[in-house]
């Protein structure tokens, strides 16, 4: 069996009369990219600070690289690199000053941290911004400087909490990538994002969370293949009118309609002629229909599934938000 780098077991937190976290019980190898997926306010962050030990569990059990949150959080703290809100750099020190303090903090003789900060900063091609300080930087910029800090003391246990936010593409891309590869030199990472395209090209597995609860789990590919009730097509048909869209929208078993010129695409909870109807429908309603395929369900439309569709999610976003 494979060494788990996290380990929880019935891990709670409760806010006054609102459980952001329920009864999580989830394990993560090491040198595994995780994603944890799920919209805003679904307990992602809350379950990444209870494992940083940033916030303290209201019941239940975890261990972050072999070391109890509760009874040792200096431990896992020397064991982990975490990028989230809740972890701030020193505004008024520039980037290159804030990585000097934090490796004298971690214990690092000064020729490895000099040689690791030249490292990271070649890395993420810092230049000039190295010598800049935090409060000038760019939002993009702010969040590589978040990131590097994370991986001064070369940590077992990396959490990437909604890390490409504020990025452009590019290095949104270039990150991906290079979280990768932290994982193929054996380093854990927890990847968090509402972002449902993310987790489909890099993670190893996912776990889907929904109202603090781990809903399912598993490789990107088996979670979309196991939707077998959610059948999707994609219909060329240019120009489409928007009346046209909220029709279909309207279908008792329709889940999720997106439409980018020319490519209307509907996921729906059963197979059947549901293809036949919606091709009906947009002929007789004078739309040009030049092909209609079956497609794969994406994780998105597979999360929409599991959840009970984007009016449910709405719910809940909206319940959280008032508790």
């Amino acid at each position: 069996m494979s060494e788990l780098d996290i380990v929880t077991r019935g891990l709670t937190k409760v806010f006054g009369h609102f459980t952001a976290v329920d009864n999580l019980n989830l394990e993560v190898e090491a040198g595994e990219l995780f994603g944890l997926l799920g919209p805003n306010g679904a307990g992602k962050t809350t379950t990444v600070r209870m494992l940083c030990t940033l916030i303290e569990p209201t019941r239940g059990q975890a261990k972050v690289a072999g070391y109890d949150v509760a009874t040792e959080p200096a431990k896992v703290r020397r064991n982990i690199g975490v990028v989230s809100d809740g972890v701030l750099l020193y505004k008024d020190l520039t980037v290159e000053e804030n990585l000097r303090l934090l490796a004298k903090l971690y214990g690092l003789p000064k020729v490895k941290a000099e040689d690791r900060i030249r490292e990271l900063f070649e890395l993420f091609k810092f230049n000039d911004k190295a010598t800049r300080q935090v409060k000038g930087l760019s939002s993009g910029w702010f969040k590589k400087s978040m990131i590097v800090a994370a991986l001064i003391h070369n940590p077992k246990v990396l959490f990437l909490d909604e890390v490409t936010s504020g990025l452009d593409p590019q290095t949104a891309i270039a990150l991906r990538e290079f979280t990768r590869k932290l994982c193929d030199q054996g380093v854990t990472v927890v990847w968090t994002t509402h972002i449902m395209e993310e987790p489909e090209k890099i993670c190893d597995r996912v776990g889907i969370i929904y109202e603090g609860r781990l809903i399912q789990i598993g490789r990107p590919s088996d979670l979309t293949r196991s939707i077998s009730e959610l059948s999707v097509i994609e219909v060329e048909t240019p120009n489409l009118q928007s009346g046209l869209i909220d029709k279909i929208k309207a279908y008792d078993d329709v889940s999720k309609v997106t439409y980018e010129d020319p490519i209307l695409r509907v996921s729906c909870m059963r197979g059947g002629d549901i293809s036949e109807e919606i091709v009906k429908l947009l002929i007789n309603s004078g739309a040009r229909v030049r092909s209609v395929r079956p497609v794969e369900p994406t994780l998105e439309e597979a999360f929409v599934s599991l959840t009970g569709g984007e009016e449910e999610i709405d719910r809940f976003l909206e319940m959280s938000a008032k508790g």
